[in-house]
């Protein structure tokens, strides 16, 4: 007996065509993937990801880092934050005012006694050399002076060696540098400009030696036992021999028992009688 098969045939237009049947090639379109699906995987691959190497977790930190930078660090704002307070104490360190041990501030002019062109204003104990006439009469009527008072009845008559002991300090070269901040006087080297920032390094310098000033010469031959009148003993009156030898120290010897009195007692009242 043969078994019939119907066969049922779709026949579709043209507009059937088009509604019905998918004539595109997706297979061949690139897929593309959100940022939501980057970051699922992530998670989920994020301990299969070596730490180093060409597809590990070092290079996707460099090449986030070399295109969006380095993160912000909140210690590293406090690094800047200490050093902004740090030139400020420094400075604070730095104004106070310096003092000469015999020359005052602001008001001691000198002038070199075998080179009375060479000028100088005490500012914070440095001298600062005076290199304009005009500042120079100037400070000379603001002490009180007309500018017709010789030089030698105003200013402070030195050597060259005395003035050479006093720290120096920045030329004075118009009448606006007499106002400079303290801190830039106690700051300055010789040799270097303030406008430079590496001129912002402190240096610190040794305390003078009053024993050994050459300001003052007078010091260097001072002798702390020219004003006593009485001769010290000499060694060879400070020994003991010759009083041990005598008869007062060997009657010493016999001290009394009832008394308590001992030897060495006995020793020290003797000794003392001399």
């Amino acid at each position: 007996m043969k078994e019939i098969i119907k066969l049922n045939k779709h026949i579709y237009g043209t507009k059937g065509t088009q509604d019905k049947i998918d004539d595109e090639f997706k297979e061949f379109i690139v897929k593309t993937h959100t940022v939501e699906e980057f970051f699922d995987l992530y998670q989920q691959l994020f301990y299969d990801i070596n730490k180093i190497g060409r597809l590990s977790h070092t290079t996707i930190v460099a090449k986030s880092t070399e295109y969006a930078g380095t993160p912000p660090n909140p210690k590293d704002q406090t690094i800047l934050e200490l050093k902004e307070r740090r030139k400020e104490i420094q400075w604070a360190i730095d104004s106070i005012e310096e003092t000469h041990p015999f020359l005052p501030n602001n008001r001691t002019v000198i002038q070199a006694r075998n080179e009375p062109s060479l000028k100088y204003y005490m500012q914070s104990g440095r001298r600062r050399q005076i290199k304009n006439d005009t500042v120079f009469n100037l400070l000379k009527t603001r002490a009180g002076y007309s500018e017709d008072t010789p030089n030698e009845d105003f200013a402070v008559l030195l050597n060259s060696d005395a003035i050479a002991g006093i720290m120096p300090g920045p030329d004075i070269n118009s009448e606006t540098d007499l106002n400079l901040d303290t801190a830039n006087i106690n700051r300055f080297t010789p040799g270097v400009n303030m406008n430079d920032s590496l001129s912002n390094i402190n240096v610190q310098k040794p305390n003078p030696d009053l024993r050994n000033n050459t300001s003052i010469p007078e010091i260097n031959n001072y002798n702390p036992m020219a004003n006593i009148e009485e001769i010290p003993p000499t060694p060879k009156e400070l020994e003991l021999l010759s009083l041990m030898n005598t008869d007062d120290y060997n009657r010493s010897k016999h001290y009394n028992t009832n008394m308590g009195d001992s030897p060495r007692s006995n020793f020290r009242q003797n000794y003392s009688s001399f």
